[in-house]
């Protein structure tokens, strides 16, 4: 399994109904590390499915900061399956980090 995780944004084109625009696509990481996205954001990351972006910055600056400040605490959790690490784990989180930095109004989606 995997998350994929995209940023939409409801545009009014002045037709019937609002057209769906994708502003960022964060693409797909396994969910082999959810319990470090957990743990650093004290939550699950599913928690953000439908949530604003703007609304959740200052949760993911603090979550990617605690991950790169305590890298050790989170390899430990790297799977021993291989599927997923700590460094793929912080990249993912930094780009959905990054993308709701620069689209505060879109809305996150989430598929697992």
């Amino acid at each position: 399994m995997s998350y994929d995780i995209s940023l939409h944004l409801q545009i009014d084109t002045g037709g019937p109904e609002p057209v769906d625009y994708c502003a960022a696509d964060i693409g797909n990481y396994t969910s082999n590390v959810s319990g470090m996205w957990s743990d650093a954001l004290g939550y699950r990351l599913t928690d953000l499915k439908g949530k604003t972006a703007g609304d959740c910055v200052a949760d993911l600056k603090r979550a990617v900061t605690d991950m790169e400040t305590r890298p050790d605490h989170y390899r430990a959790m790297n799977p021993c399956s291989g599927w997923g690490d700590y460094e793929g784990a912080l990249d993912y989180l930094r780009e959905l980090r990054d993308a709701c930095i620069a689209h505060p109004k879109a809305e996150i989606h989430i598929s697992h």
